[in-house]
C-alpha cells in the first residue's frame, strides 16, 4: 500500500512542482543558451520536491491507518 501511495503522490507532485518552478522563471540564474542545464535543473528540483512531498503523504497515510485501527 505504501508503494502505491508513494508512486501516485510522486507523479502528482512532480507535475505540480514542475509547473510551479516554470512559473518562477529560474532561467535568470543560468548563463544564456544553457538550455540543457536549465531543463535538468527543472527536472531535478521537481523530482526532489515531489519525493519530499510523497514521503509526507506516506507518513500521513500511516497516521490515518494507525488511527483508524485503534
Amino acid at each position: 500500500m505504501d508503494e502505491v501511495v508513494y508512486f501516485v503522490s510522486l507523479i502528482v507532485f512532480f507535475a505540480v512542482s514542475l509547473r510551479i518552478l516554470r512559473a518562477v522563471h529560474i532561467e535568470g540564474k543560468f548563463e544564456k543558451m544553457k538550455i540543457w542545464e536549465i531543463k535538468a535543473a527543472y527536472f531535478l528540483l521537481s523530482l526532489i520536491f515531489a519525493h519530499m512531498l510523497a514521503e509526507i503523504m506516506v507518513q500521513l497515510s500511516h497516521l490515518i491507518t494507525n488511527n483508524l485501527g485503534q
